[in-house]
């Protein structure tokens, strides 16, 4: 097997060089790998620089297997994820470097994501992608097509992963405090978002909301359990909607929204849509944000479908 590690260097700041680096040249001389470093330069390098070396390689029958660690964050195996898929005997992995490490909490043991000699040991299993299909400005007969790994939110949840990206240069604030900090800013200034879903059944969502999330796992935010029944192996999407409420009644569910038990809040019924599905559509009624693994971009005319076992992840030894 060939080792391929992927360091994003602006991701937590500079803990995959500082923290990882290290160790992962440590291990691989001591396990004797064949494995190389490639350092990312700027935002969408880490797709291209996969997306070429498999290119190259092609989708030949060698039986020599490839695996890619994203060292970052969310956003950096995002990438990593889009440039390997599709091709055979590629592996994807993650070594969490980032802000919100969100996809490695599905996971039992998540302190073993850090052990170098865990993650080379590790074994690859089949697991979901979300197929997303936007409409394109610049070419309507050519839209978009791209993967998300973990989840996609709009509204609160996008709103304050857009507030905190402000934050990530303050030295003082750490993580999960920057994102307390960033509801409390984006609960003052209460913009809901106005949306139109249509779920693969006919079923219709129309109107404004508080939040929407599309998910293969359970956490955004660095550790809110937003869809706590999603399954990374099920081949369904995780959908929920939560209505517009006032700022009192938000800051209560959203001490649920973390812990993940929000669904049984008493509220529940009246105010959240939860529900899985294969496939549904979003139409923004007015301007919004879409983010994609801890990345924001403009919400256009989407359209999400699963693809159940898309991609081969590396999952460090000892984690279920």
């Amino acid at each position: 097997m060939k080792h391929i590690f992927i360091m994003n260097p602006a991701a937590g700041k500079g803990k995959a060089g500082k923290v990882f680096l290290p160790q992962i040249i440590d291990t691989a001389k001591r396990l004797e790998l064949d494995y190389e470093i490639h350092r990312t330069i700027s935002p969408g390098d880490a797709q291209r620089f996969v997306s070429s070396r498999c290119a190259a390689r092609g989708n030949s029958s060698e039986d020599v297997t490839w695996r890619f660690y994203a060292c970052g964050g969310d956003g950096t195996f995002n990438e990593v994820v889009n440039g390997a898929y599709g091709y055979n005997n590629v592996e994807v992995a993650m070594i969490p470097s980032g802000t919100g490490n969100d996809f490695p909490r599905n996971f039992s043991n998540l302190k073993y994501f850090e052990d170098m000699e865990r993650q080379v040991r590790g074994e690859a299993k089949p697991l979901d992608l979300m197929r997303y299909e936007e409409d394109n400005p610049e070419d309507p007969s050519a839209p978009i097509v791209r993967y998300g790994v973990n989840m996609f939110n709009i509204g609160l949840d996008c709103n304050v992963v857009d507030q905190i990206s402000e934050m990530k240069s303050y030295p003082l604030i750490p993580s999960p405090m920057a994102y307390i900090l960033g509801v409390g800013i984006v609960l003052g200034k209460k913009k809901g978002v106005d949306l139109e879903i249509v779920f693969e059944d006919g079923e219709t969502h129309n109107g404004e909301i508080m939040l929407a999330a599309i998910g293969n796992g359970c956490f955004c935010g660095g550790g809110f359990k937003g869809l706590p029944n999603a399954d990374l192996k099920d081949g369904l999407m995780d959908v929920i909607i939560i209505e517009e409420i006032s700022r009192q009644a938000c800051v209560s569910l959203l001490r649920k929204y973390r812990k993940g038990t929000h669904l049984e809040d008493a509220r529940a019924s009246q105010i959240i849509t939860y529900r899985k599905c294969k496939s549904l559509r979003i139409h923004p009624n007015r301007e919004a944000k879409l983010c994609t693994d801890g990345e924001i971009s403009t919400l256009r005319e989407t359209s999400f479908e699963i693809v159940p076992g898309g991609i081969k992840f590396s999952i460090p030894q000892g984690c279920e």
